[in-house]
């Protein structure tokens, strides 16, 4: 096939002027083949290293199958395509499945698809095979390597001879080995060693330097004991849920402000242009969403227009609420500033609303979709928040009542054209007081713990965290 390329780069450079018919006569009337003059490179004996299905149809005398680990080989994650189209065909093959059936389905077709992969590389040698796996903390060889082992050897993986890695020839592995000898029987001579590497001007073999060896910096509580904690009634939600998370994200460990957050702030601001100023209309908000857009995500293409239509829905749903509601608005985007014991509650209430009897209903609009359970509402800690500081009078200048009437979370993003709200009943205003008031006294605290639950998959500072992996530190 090169040959013939090669053929007909030189025919055109001959003949520019020809076409493909001339060349063709031109072969045909060939008695003996032309030479080739490109320089022909000839491949020596190595090693290649490539995929499994770059090596189909081929053969050497020694294969060698690497890192057949749990998770990489089989690696039954789901290649889908972006819109899920392949799901139609599962769904068209096995009928009207829940999710999770067709998951398991699907998962096992990848298994059968993964062994045939195995089956391919495995056939390739024609004398020696290599099948190489570790067995290290997190690391456990493949369901494959066991099957392999038990066909091949008639042994389990256990009983295989197992090869400890060598120690890089490097410093900082030489000083992580001594570091583990101290806590062995060569503890003293370690100890000489890391000192006269230290003394060499080695930097790693410095105990000072080694993370989790030096004291702690301050054991001091983060708030003066004798003045009032700070707290919010967002953060007191989030205290309650994981203190360590609160604290780190306190202290500046969060990323920017996502697209749903910058969203979110948009969405209550034309919320409260609903109210601040007079003429306002469903269309007029929709048209400042639009033109405001690219500040809210720059990016272009059908996501962001799928983003925005979730947004212009968000303020379709304010308005039927706006509409539809029984109480009169006191006002939008109020703060408030109350101190209950050892607790200063401070925040923002995006909507206050009076009743007929003169009590005020705080409500707390949310972008996102997902209602929490009602029984969750009566104990939600925002809420209770809200309705302390209308008993404390925290909103005397804009109503003289300090009596509530109980506090609501609308939800904007779910979809579903009805308003989906969740309502807390007017509480217990001495037991909420105390509750709070322990919150704060553990946000002014010296130590916080951390608390496992179902937003750890996605916490933002799970590195630092001492339950989780990632975040333990190098003495434990």
């Amino acid at each position: 096939m090169m040959q013939l390329f090669q053929s007909a780069q030189r025919f055109s450079e001959r003949f520019p002027l020809s076409g493909a018919q001339a060349f063709i006569r031109e072969i045909s009337a060939e008695i003996i083949a032309g030479d080739v003059i490109t320089a022909q490179g000839v491949r020596p004996d190595c090693v290649e290293i490539l995929t499994v299905h770059a090596a189909k149809g081929r053969e050497w005398d020694l294969v060698a199958v690497a890192g057949l680990q749990e998770g990489m080989w089989p690696n039954l994650r789901q290649r889908s395509s972006l819109l899920g189209a392949e799901r139609l065909v599962e769904r068209e093959r096995h009928g009207n499945l829940a999710r999770t059936e067709l998951d398991v389905i699907a998962a096992g077709a990848l298994l059968e698809d993964e062994r045939r992969l195995l089956h391919v590389a495995t056939t390739r040698a024609r004398h020696s095979l290599f099948v190489t796996c570790v067995s290290y903390e997190d690391d456990q060889p493949s369901q494959f390597f066991e099957e392999i082992t038990d066909a091949i050897l008639n042994k389990s993986s256990e009983e295989l001879d197992q090869y400890s890695l060598p120690r890089p020839i490097t410093t900082p592995a030489l000083v992580a080995d001594l570091r583990s000898a101290l806590s062995g029987e060569q503890a003293q001579e370690a100890a000489s060693i890391i000192k006269a590497l230290s003394d060499a001007g080695i930097h790693s073999a410095d105990p000072q330097s080694w993370t989790g060896v030096a004291q702690l910096s301050t054991t001091e509580p983060i708030v003066d004991p004798t003045k009032a904690v700070p707290i919010s009634p967002s953060s007191a939600e989030n205290f309650t849920e994981c203190g360590m998370k609160w604290f780190l994200e306190k202290s500046g460990g969060t990323d920017g402000d996502s697209i749903a957050q910058v969203l979110g702030s948009a969405i209550h601001a034309f919320a409260a242009l609903m109210v601040q100023e007079e003429g306002i209309t469903e269309s007029i908000l929709v048209e400042k969403l639009k033109n405001s857009w690219n500040l809210i995500d720059p990016q272009e293409g059908w996501v962001s227009k799928g983003s925005q239509d979730k947004a212009i829905a968000m303020i379709s749903r304010f308005m039927k609420y706006h509409i539809k509601h029984e109480r009169d608005v006191v006002g939008v985007e109020l703060k408030f500033d109350v101190t209950v014991g050892k607790a200063r509650i401070i925040g923002t209430v995006d909507r206050l609303e009076v009743d007929s009897a003169g009590s005020l209903f705080v409500i707390d609009f949310k972008t996102s979709k997902d209602p929490i359970t009602y029984e969750k509402v009566k104990e939600n800690l925002q809420l209770k928040s809200y309705q302390i500081a209308v008993t404390e009078g925290g909103f005397k200048a804009h109503h003289a009542s300090t009596t509530s009437s109980g506090a609501a979370l609308v939800y904007l993003g779910h979809d579903i054209q009805k308003i989906s709200s969740r309502e807390q009943e007017p509480i217990d205003i001495g037991a909420a007081r105390t509750q709070i008031e322990g919150i704060a006294q553990s946000m002014g605290a010296a130590q916080f713990v951390a608390a496992t639950n179902k937003r750890c998959k996605e916490c933002p500072v799970k590195s630092s965290c001492p339950i989780k992996v990632e975040g333990r530190t190098v003495i434990e």
